[in-house]
């Protein structure tokens, strides 16, 4: 019959404590340990919500009303980008994403015209950029910009679909990634698109400066 001693009563009220100092002493250098910087590159694919606008201008150039172009609708974003040195807190990075869009917008009964042609908006931007990066390899912020190009293009869908020519265009925005996995991230960015005029010529129409917006969501590869 073993006898229970109050020392061994004491080591074994203990027990509980042992277990717990040993799996804080494993735990916490795993917990605080340093997600390290940036990573090297990293690739976004993401889904788009793009504001594509109704110009008067622009629908007036090619014989429609400003109601029948849509104003919004879903695109891709996919980029890439690769970071390059740290100063301070700031990473610095280059990089280019393109972005697709091509809502379309049909009359309804309460159109002035209920049978109208469909009308399609696409647009296009291939987007240089610049970036600046605050955070680590856990996640981080940025904000970043550059000049590119882009491309609106509308017409009649059982018409010609005439590309428009290229136009100079400003990208600037921001956004963010957050790792939740070692190399996989969900992100997001907000960027307007500051499109310069093309003028009118015999074989195209013009188009007026206009500011279009796009905002993405999805994933980043690192």
């Amino acid at each position: 019959m073993a006898l229970h001693t109050p020392c061994s009563r004491f080591h074994t009220a203990l027990t509980p404590c042992r277990v717990v100092l040993l799996l804080m002493t494993a735990v916490t250098p795993a917990a605080a340990q340093d997600p390290g910087p940036i990573g090297r590159f990293v690739i976004d694919v993401r889904g788009s919500f793009v504001s594509v606008g109704q110009d008067a201008v622009l629908a007036a150039n090619r014989g429609l009303g400003p109601g029948q172009l849509a104003g919004s609708g879903l695109g891709l974003d996919i980029g890439g980008h690769v970071y390059l040195f740290r100063w301070r807190s700031i990473t610095f990075g280059v990089g280019s994403s393109a972005l697709f869009t091509s809502p379309s917008r049909s009359p309804g009964p309460d159109d002035p015209d209920p049978n109208g042609p469909t009308v399609t908006t696409r647009f296009t931007a291939f987007s240089p950029q610049l970036s600046f990066n605050f955070g680590d390899g856990d996640g981080w912020s940025y904000l970043s910009g550059g000049l590119g190009t882009s491309r609106m293009s509308v017409f009649v869908d059982d018409g010609d679909q005439p590309e428009q020519r290229r136009a100079r265009t400003l990208n600037y925005g921001g956004g963010a990634r957050w790792f939740i996995k070692p190399r996989l991230a969900f992100s997001f960015d907000v960027r307007l698109f500051a499109i310069s005029p093309l003028e009118q010529t015999n074989t195209e129409p013009g188009s007026p400066r206009m500011t279009r917006v796009a905002v993405s969501v999805g994933m980043s590869i690192k």
